[in-house]
């Protein structure tokens, strides 16, 4: 007899897939067993709100009859004892599972920013480096336990299916937060990989659109979408750079480019960037047709890359092109400024994908494991580096396609970084520090950088 019960607020008569797991609708006619388990859980669970999905996870070979209810620690005997007689009820249904599970945790709300840093994440992610954990971030993260958001250590694996996770490297990241006198709870989700597929295929375009679309008016500015001539994907125009010996560049991201490419440091060097990229060139011309609309969109060729990112951290990630002309970037911010550790910051960027968006910089650096980062030419020789997230409010601050994109400080407009990753498991978004580009651009172009200004946020 097997009986899921890792955590109290997601039960299931059998093993549970990793969360966040995507599912689909299998029928909106519950067949009888389905109607059963709804029965069971109601008599349980009657003074409780209940509702019920009949769905089929991905990657599993069963369907499962979702009973989505409110948990709270005065609730956990009535549960195990549903869950006890839904497994009696289920024992001989080899193609049918049941789970209960705490409405917040089949569908998470957005995380929210801490406001300080206590806890030192390289001491906690070396409790499981034997494992294959990707991020560690601390976040105030929706605990059913408690009932309200809490300050939480969120640690995302692949391979979190492993019992080991459960009966010894989650015990020992509490008791590490209980040594320490620390109020914070531990949370372990799934997550395959850092970087999602390519920005083409972004969930969200709000700014496509309005970013594509200038290129009717000859001219681009900061977040637009940019690409590589002949290459797939597309990316966020970044910030212009000048230099004291007079050369100006525009900054671009360069991850996704690079794939394929047998050597990161010189495979693009010389490559034609434009605006729009042809991903998006072929989008809005088919939109265009579509609609019967005259107007002619003409791409832009900014200029050839000249230098990339050759340091060993998987986060830094840029590459900068000689500009043809002075006014080809528009809203270009005028200063940068430097990113306080256990600060946090109210910011904003413009990207190709989801057009303007607000956050809050994160006060505690987050780690990530480049270790098994999907592309194994793009790891680095650094495999736990220090990043700092940003949430925000309403929807991912950064979607794959909105890389690259200056991160502003909202009052000032100050670049304090550039977008580089998003955590499709937490919903936050990681940048690269503003000063750790200006630092290595001044290296790759052997002067300094003149414009944008370095200035000091109050």
């Amino acid at each position: 007899m097997y009986i899921d019960t890792r955590v109290p607020y997601r039960l299931g008569t059998a093993k549970l897939a990793p969360l966040p797991n995507e599912w689909d609708l299998v029928n909106d006619c519950f067949p009888p067993k389905v109607q059963e388990a709804m029965a069971i859980a109601r008599k349980h669970l009657k003074d409780e709100p209940i509702a019920m999905l009949y769905i089929r996870r991905r990657g599993e070979e069963r369907n499962t009859a979702l009973i989505l209810s409110s948990y709270a620690p005065a609730l956990e005997n009535k549960w195990r004892k549903a869950i006890k007689e839904l497994y009696e009820c289920f024992e001989h249904e080899e193609g049918l599972i049941a789970e209960i599970v705490d409405y917040h945790v089949h569908n998470p709300p957005l995380p929210k920013s801490i406001t300080t840093a206590e806890v030192d994440l390289h001491q906690v992610a070396a409790l499981f480096d034997d494992h294959e954990w990707m991020t560690v971030d601390v976040l105030r993260w929706y605990s059913p336990v408690r009932q309200e958001t809490w300050p939480t250590i969120v640690i995302t694996a692949r391979d979190i299916g492993k019992d080991s996770w459960w009966s010894t490297k989650i015990p020992a990241v509490k008791q590490y937060v209980k040594d320490y006198g620390l109020d914070l709870d531990v949370v372990l989700l799934f997550m395959d990989k850092l970087l999602p597929g390519a920005c083409g295929h972004a969930e969200g375009q709000n700014g496509l659109w309005e970013s594509v679309c200038r290129g009717l008016y000859y001219y681009t500015a900061i977040g637009d979408s940019v690409g590589i001539q002949n290459m797939d994907g597309s990316e966020s125009l970044g910030c212009r750079v000048l230099v004291e010996d007079g050369r100006q560049f525009g900054v671009i991201a360069c991850r996704n480019f690079r794939r394929g490419l047998e050597s990161t440091q010189t495979g693009l060097i010389g490559l034609n960037v434009q605006s729009p990229s042809s991903y998006d060139d072929c989008v809005v011309k088919k939109n265009q047709a579509d609609n019967q609309k005259s107007e002619k969109l003409e791409i832009s060729n900014l200029g050839k890359i000249s230098a990339v990112s050759s340091s060993g951290s998987w986060l830094t990630d840029w590459g900068i092109y000689e500009m043809h002309r002075l006014d080809t970037i528009r809203r270009a911010p005028e200063v940068w400024a430097r990113v306080k550790n256990g600060k946090t910051y109210q910011v904003k960027k413009f990207g190709r994908s989801t057009g303007l968006q607000k956050g809050t910089i994160n006060a505690p650096s987050s780690i990530i494991n480049s270790k098994h980062i999907e592309y194994a030419h793009m790891q680095g020789a650094c495999t736990m580096a220090s990043a700092r997230c940003i949430v925000s409010k309403d929807m991912p601050f950064c979607l794959p396609g909105d890389y690259g994109a200056c991160v502003q400080e909202n009052d000032s407009g100050a670049i304090l970084g550039l977008c580089v990753a998003y955590n499709e498991a937490t919903k936050v978004s990681y940048m690269t520090p503003m000063a750790t580009i200006v630092g290595e651009i001044n290296d790759a172009v052997a002067s300094k950088i003149k414009e944008p200004k370095e200035t000091q946020l109050e």
